[in-house]
């Protein structure tokens, strides 16, 4: 083959994956439970005080969808309501294996209130920092509204379940 050819070839073989490579996402690796489109419901605890006003619901129903995943980083939309108020937060986070010799550990995940929509009787809280273990098809932890000056103490822990994949 010419050698001008044969290097137009190798460009040509090179190129292509290069450029898939930029308008795709990395997938999610081997085993890990968190992809686009699955659903984790289940409950989310809270307790302490809004802005000094004393506390809200014990208790809310909750939905993490999945909706972006790139490698370790993740956006999803999370559904907290009651029979009195609904809202939807935009979360954005990351999720990596504990201990990257030993998937039997599970995955540690992080993530972050930054946006809300379909907010029903209710004020959105956002900045809201989420840290947990998924494991066994399960996503547990605890949140924590940072320290501020108004007087919102509120915290509390979450339990959700896989229940859809795609």
């Amino acid at each position: 083959m010419n050698p001008v050819l044969k290097m137009i070839a190798a460009v040509a073989l090179l190129s292509v994956p290069t450029a898939g490579a930029l308008v795709q996402a990395a997938p999610a690796k081997d085993g890990d439970p968190v992809l686009v489109g699955t659903v984790w419901k289940g409950k989310l605890t809270q307790k302490g005080e809004f802005k000094g006003m004393g506390g809200g619901p014990p208790e809310f129903d909750c939905a993490l969808t999945v909706t972006k995943r790139d490698g370790e980083k993740f956006e999803a939309d999370l559904v907290e309501k009651t029979d009195e108020l609904k809202v939807t937060y935009l979360v954005r986070g990351t999720i990596a294996l504990v201990d990257k010799d030993n998937k039997d550990k599970g995955y540690k995940i992080e993530f972050e209130s930054v946006g809300s929509k379909d907010v029903e009787n209710t004020e959105a809280i956002t900045k809201i920092p989420y840290t947990g273990t998924v494991k066994d098809m399960k996503l547990k932890g605890t949140w924590k509204y940072p320290a501020n000056e108004d007087g919102t103490t509120l915290e509390g822990t979450f339990e959700f379940e896989l229940t859809k994949k795609d």
